[in-house]
């Protein structure tokens, strides 16, 4: 029998507790520099202070089947089933995959190392030799240091700074996604609320800092603009008070808890602002884009082999599954912890955690008095709901969130442990720190130098180098790097987009360059950018390839985008290649709404030449919309023949609701000016009119317009009741008073228009219509 190990030194526990946070403050350990530092850093302490005692062989296996269901991946293919994208990839487009189960081993090879290093820390956390003070010691400083750092974010965000490793597109917290952020503090709220009722319990003043500690999380929370962050805080919080008050039956407590918690739901109430605004049912329901993702994912799922596609690889191949989640931008992970696992692990991932988090909480329970039994409650609470949140969020694949919810899950089992001390465990854990030294090492150089190491930092620093060296016009060098590149991530489709623009650019065999371009649609099928800008390469050596390749863009931007996609088509096709007008020209007949689009590009005389294929393919334009079709007449009135225009308005009576400014105008241009107001009249939007004065006679209310320039209630009331008395001169020199003003409302010139036409100067009137349309225009 081994030895009983020595509890830890407060030194030791000071490291322990701050390594979470120090990997949350480094940007959340996204990148993998960051994630080095905190992988190198966990290897020197396991070198230091492994763990000394086994979680017993049933745990043990668990942990060691679910590093295997990974290690799965490395098997050979023929062995499983071969999903049907694996058999295109490779016969229809050549692409060399990997004859393992993981079409890109050198990538799961990085991530393996990650997930050990992840179950590693959970198994030193839990085994760590704690006297029931350390583990509040540790507690204690993990939720400071998290403090801080929602301090520090909230500091920046105020002061519109960000570090240099924080990157956000909100510019609040150190994550790039705000749910990563609000899982974090969401947790440690649950923590700071037991810290703060253990001090109370004692009668220790520290609890004034807890409380305003909760304060600052909250603050967090709010600014962070997360729905998860608030529902840790509620949920989390009112379960830890219900909790403590099932242990410890009191009155007393049980109003405090209640209280704390209605006020904390009023302040949100108060102060949460677009936060709560957020918490919409159907929003949720209908609207969120993730249940799109999930739809898809489990078509992934579905079409893989049962152990499924191999760690770091759902990325890569996601994108060809994606058709309800249809979209220009890619898709990076599945929007949940379980579901990316179970892609990637195969349903024996997703077991294998449930079943082992099971047997750690038989060692969490009971939770007897003097226990620190609080304290391990809101970690087991923190932990527990940082699982559930990953049905639906990716935390659990970030380092920084991932080790922060894993320390606390280690640290609500019952202490004194009852696990045995063993001699190999340290041993074991010795060999795995000098193999996260080592990678974290080689990482952190790596990504400072720039190296080409095999694994999916090194295809990142390929392509950031194959893109200077094509900036750089050494298009030779970038091909050769893509090349090594792809032989570590061959489904990478941006790697075959760099190898195709820098054959392209060399003159390389045709089929060759289109080969890599071919491949890059296939691999990134959703997005309109890649046959876009592979379009603008194309343009301007080989004008029909580039038709080719707009044309797929114009397929993939769906209506809401494809105008925009057109205009960049048409300046890089028609007008830096004028050679390329007639395709360009094709292009845009093949949609109605981009034939629209493409008159709006043309000066008159190219638009006088294009009109007639328009009218060839729709005759009576019965393939626009009322909007199209009004933008049409718009464009053929001052650019076209207006008297075809008046001809085919004439021969087609139906469509006078979008014509009629072309036949006001027409009319004025006839001097019909009575015809020409009516028609304004009749289809010109009244404006919003303010309410009328009351109380006051005309006398007043005339000496008040004029007294105060900027009246406008009073000038339109006067105005009104002018009008209302058949007082049309006082009327017309009222609004004209305010019409020479500047910015005056528009309402004053509807006004003069109406009150010429009752005098029945229809010059007069027809010109205090266009008025009225311009200043519309200016105020809207």
């Amino acid at each position: 029998m081994a030895e009983p190990p020595p509890a830890l030194s407060w030194p030791v526990s000071l490291v322990v507790a701050l390594l979470p946070v120090g990997a949350c403050f480094l940007g959340g350990s996204t990148s993998k520099w960051a994630e080095g530092m905190v992988v190198a850093f966990f290897g020197v302490l396991l070198l230091l202070q492994p763990p000394r005692r086994s979680l017993g062989w049933p745990l043990n296996l668990i942990f060691l089947a679910f590093v295997l269901s990974a290690a799965v991946a490395f098997l050979p293919q023929q062995f499983f089933s071969t999903p049907a994208w694996r058999t295109a990839s490779m016969n229809d487009l050549g692409i060399q995959l990997s004859p393992s189960v993981s079409p890109q081993p050198w990538l799961t090879v990085g991530c393996l190392v990650s997930l050990l290093a992840g179950v590693s820390w959970l198994y030193f956390a839990a085994t760590q030799e704690l006297e029931l003070r350390g583990v509040r010691f540790q507690l204690r400083t993990f939720a400071t240091g998290m403090v801080f750092l929602a301090s520090l974010s909230l500091l920046l965000f105020w002061l519109h700074q960000s570090l240099p490793f924080w990157q956000n597109a909100r510019g609040f917290g150190p994550f790039p996604n705000r749910n990563q952020t609000a899982d974090l503090f969401g947790v440690v709220s649950i923590l700071i609320l037991a810290a703060g009722q253990d001090d109370v319990r004692y009668h220790r003043k520290r609890w004034m800092l807890w409380l305003v500690a909760l304060v600052i999380v909250i603050s967090a929370l709010v600014i962070n603009f997360s729905r998860a962050g608030i529902l840790f805080l509620m949920l989390g919080s009112a379960l830890w008070i219900a909790a403590v008050a099932w242990q410890q039956p009191s009155s007393k407590w049980l109003g405090v808890g209640g209280a704390f918690v209605l006020l904390l739901a009023s302040a949100l109430f108060v102060f949460g602002g677009e936060t709560l605004a957020r918490f919409n049912l159907p929003h949720l329901v209908d609207n969120d884009f993730r249940w799109l993702i999930f739809h898809d994912t489990w078509k992934l799922i579905n079409a893989s082999p049962w152990c499924g596609l191999g760690l770091g690889n759902f990325e890569s191949v996601f994108a060809i599954f994606r058709d309800a989640s249809h979209g220009n931008t890619r898709a990076l992970h599945p929007e949940s912890d379980w579901l990316w696992l179970w892609a990637e692990l195969g349903p024996l991932g997703p077991i294998l955690v449930v079943v082992g988090a099971i047997l750690l909480i038989r060692h969490v329970m009971p939770m007897p008095t003097g226990t620190n039994q609080r304290f391990r409650l809101a970690t087991l609470i923190g932990a527990i709901s940082f699982a559930l949140h990953g049905l639906v969020d990716v935390s659990g694949h970030r380092v920084g969130t991932a080790y922060a919810a894993l320390f606390l899950f280690g640290m609500s089992l019952h202490r004194p442990l009852s696990f045995a001390p063993s001699r190999l465990v340290p041993w074991i854990f010795r060999a795995l720190g000098l193999i996260f030294l080592i990678s974290g090492g080689v990482w952190i150089l790596a990504s400072r130098d720039g190296s080409l190491l095999p694994g999916g930092l090194g295809v990142a620093n390929v392509k950031q180098q194959a893109e200077s060296s094509s900036r750089g016009r050494n298009y030779k060098e970038a091909v050769e790097l893509t090349t090594r590149g792809l032989q570590w991530a061959p489904l990478d489709w941006q790697l075959y987009y760099l190898r195709g623009v820098a054959l392209a650019a060399e003159r390389a065999p045709r089929e060759q360059t289109l080969n890599d371009f071919r491949r890059a649609r296939f691999l990134e099928p959703n997005s309109y950018s890649v046959p876009l800008e592979e379009g603008v390469i194309w343009s301007g050596i080989n004008p029909q390839l580039s038709f080719v390749a707009w044309r797929e863009a114009l397929r993939r931007a769906g209506e809401s985008d494809r105008a925009e996609v057109f205009r960049r088509i048409f300046f890089n096709g028609a007008v830096a290649n004028p050679n390329g007008r007639a395709l360009v020209e094709k292009l845009a007949y093949d949609y109605p709404d981009l034939s629209v689009a493409y008159l709006q590009q043309l000066p008159a005389p190219d638009f006088r030449r294009a009109l007639p294929r328009l009218l060839e393919s729709d005759p009576d334009l019965k393939a626009l919309t009322e909007r199209q079709r009004r933008e049409v007449f718009r464009l053929w009135q001052e650019r076209g023949d207006q008297a075809a225009l008046a001809n085919f308005v004439q021969a087609h009576p139906g469509m006078q609701k979008e014509a009629w400014r072309f036949m006001a105008q027409q009319a004025a241009n006839s001097r019909d000016f009575h015809h020409a107001a009516e028609i304004m009249r009749q289809n010109i939007p009244a404006p919003v009119f303010p309410p009328m004065l009351e109380g006051a006679s005309l006398d007043q209310v005339r000496a008040r317009a004029f007294r105060i320039p900027i009246d406008y209630a009073a000038g339109y009331t006067l105005a009104r009741r002018q009008e209302t008395g058949g007082l049309y001169e006082d009327m017309l020199v009222t609004v004209r008073h305010f019409t020479d003003m500047r910015n005056a409302p528009s309402y004053f010139n509807y006004l003069e228009a109406t009150g010429w036409a009752a005098k029945n100067n229809w010059d007069r009137s027809w010109k205090a219509w266009l008025a009225f349309e311009s200043a519309q225009a200016t105020n809207r």
